[in-house]
């Protein structure tokens, strides 16, 4: 099963974006066409917009949820940081980085 840390400045972001709102976060693997690649994005929605074929991640901070088939495209072990740099969230296994400049929808 993936496991996601947050780290202290993603989830400080994270949480300045939820501010009160009760909304899910989401890391989605978007699938461009038939490929198999995709880029990871995470976004907000409502908990309306609850989709029975995703699972939810518990995280060190924050539960994130995940579709179900997307899993196997992900690391066992995934980070989650925040660059004040490029202001940008980081998506990484101890392997590669997925997503150096990952978006966080709203």
């Amino acid at each position: 099963m993936v496991q996601i840390k947050l780290t202290a400045q993603a989830a400080e972001q994270i949480k300045k974006k939820l501010a009160g709102r009760d909304l899910d976060v989401k890391l989605l693997y978007d699938m461009d066409g038939c490929s198999l690649s995709g880029t990871p994005v995470l976004r907000l929605a409502d908990k309306q917009e609850r989709r029975s074929d995703e699972v939810s991640v518990e995280t060190n901070e924050i539960p994130v949820r995940v579709e179900e088939s997307k899993l196997l495209y992900l690391d066992d072990n995934l980070e989650i940081d925040f660059s004040e740099q490029s202001y940008a969230f980081q998506l990484s296994s101890p392997n590669e980085i997925l997503n150096g400049r990952m978006s966080l929808l709203d």
